[in-house]
């Protein structure tokens, strides 16, 4: 009887109260690593996705110009990525009749040299956490990275919480 092929399995789970679980948040410029509010008025998350009281991570616009890019890099995986699930928030106090919200990317990459978006979400998404989840079709991605981009403005802070990373399900690809 032939051996089955091994099952998708979580690469990682983070909800970010514990550690910030391997991400490399100061690539570029820095994510924070927050509980509570943001410290911008009427902008960004008032707490986190899980349960109210622990952490997550943000870009803070502060309104000095310095729209990013922010890069929240996973670590390396040796198994292949094969779906990220995630919780976004973006919320702009006057909505996007300015341009005031940014945008976040998720993007992969094969080789840590190369990187594709796969997901993509512009312009305000309301007071309130929003769930994607992104199946990945390329063969052997071994890292993911979240890419915000803010407006220049101090209302447009973007948030992550409760990630979780997936093996690929190599019963399904066709050598």
């Amino acid at each position: 009887m032939p051996t089955p092929a091994p099952t998708p399995a979580p690469l990682l789970a983070c909800d970010f109260d514990n550690s910030t679980c391997g991400f490399d948040y100061t690539a570029d410029y820095d994510w924070t690593l927050n509980s509570g509010g943001t410290s911008t008025w009427n902008t960004g998350p008032s707490s986190d996705h899980t349960s109210g009281s622990g952490y997550y991570m943000y870009v803070e616009a502060d309104g000095n110009y310095n729209t990013g890019p922010f890069t929240l890099l996973s670590p390396t995986f040796a198994e292949c990525v094969g779906e990220v699930s995630f919780y976004y928030h973006m919320y702009a106090a006057y909505g996007d009749a300015f341009g005031y919200m940014g945008t976040l990317q998720l993007e992969e990459t094969t080789d840590g040299v190369s990187w594709t978006t796969i997901w993509t979400k512009s312009g305000n998404q309301g007071n309130s956490w929003q769930g994607a989840t992104v199946s990945i079709a390329t063969v052997h991605v071994i890292r993911v990275r979240w890419v915000g981009t803010t407006n220049s403005g101090w209302t447009s802070d973007m948030a992550i919480d409760d990630v979780i990373i997936m093996s690929q399900d190599l019963s399904l690809i066709h050598i």
